[in-house]
């Protein structure tokens, strides 16, 4: 039976806008903004669920809130991607194990479903639509295992390289060649192979790791370019 969706706050989908918007590049970096001011663009609503959630975002890295001055966005730097890329590799990996392990039946047509719509997306070379199809599959993943504390975890560390402006699509890899990262994976999942699962996973996350690093580093000064083995091998 289908449960009842709770209603969410004004906090929660503020929360949620300036999240996306900052995402986007709808709100720039290093600028500072009122309470007043990012109420006035939510639809003119009240400055205390803007000033929670703003908190909210203080708390997982992405504004500082500077007193009597305002809500400054923080742009994503090198350590802080690497680092999400790191908690990713310590929760994901283990976690994909475990959903190959207690996949049901109904939770795998549903995950093809899903898999089906990122293969159309990929192909169509639906930039926008890929990446959303992107993360709604790692979250139909993870809710096989059900623990919300990782989910949220993860969604932040994901959304910090997005806030970064870093995207391997179109830049690194087209679309398709996004999709076909997942193939093994998806494939492990299906045969129920927990240890083929954790090894696809960790190769899915360091290659894109990789070539993030790579991308983004020629064309930041102050982002020095790494190999993958002094940073994530160790995990």
């Amino acid at each position: 039976m289908e449960q009842i969706q709770k209603p969410r706050t004004l906090t929660e989908e503020a929360f949620e806008i300036l999240q996306d918007a900052i995402i986007n590049n709808q709100l720039q970096f290093n600028v500072l903004y009122s309470a007043t001011e990012l109420g006035q663009m939510l639809g003119g609503i009240s400055r205390t669920p803007v000033r929670e959630a703003t908190q909210m975002l203080e708390k997982i890295g992405i504004v500082r809130i500077e007193r009597n001055k305002g809500i400054r966005i923080l742009p994503t730097s090198f350590s802080t991607m690497i680092e999400s890329f790191q908690i990713r590799l310590m929760l994901e990996v283990p976690l994909i194990s475990r959903v190959a392990e207690v996949r049901t039946k109904e939770e795998l047509n549903q995950l093809n479903q899903i898999f089906e719509v990122f293969r159309n997306k990929a192909l169509s070379e639906d930039i926008t639509g890929t990446l959303k199809a992107d993360r709604d599959y790692h979250l139909a993943l993870l809710q096989i295992v059900g623990n919300q504390k990782a989910i949220d975890i993860i969604s932040n560390c994901r959304n910090q390289v997005l806030i970064a402006g870093s995207a391997t699509i179109p830049h690194s890899r087209s679309c398709k060649e996004t999709f076909e990262d997942h193939l093994e994976l998806h494939q492990s999942v299906i045969n129920g192979s927990s240890k083929d699962a954790a090894i696809f996973m960790k190769n899915h996350i360091i290659n894109t790791a990789t070539l993030l690093i790579h991308q983004e580093s020629s064309k930041r000064q102050n982002w020095s370019d790494h190999g993958k083995d002094d940073l994530f091998d160790w995990i």
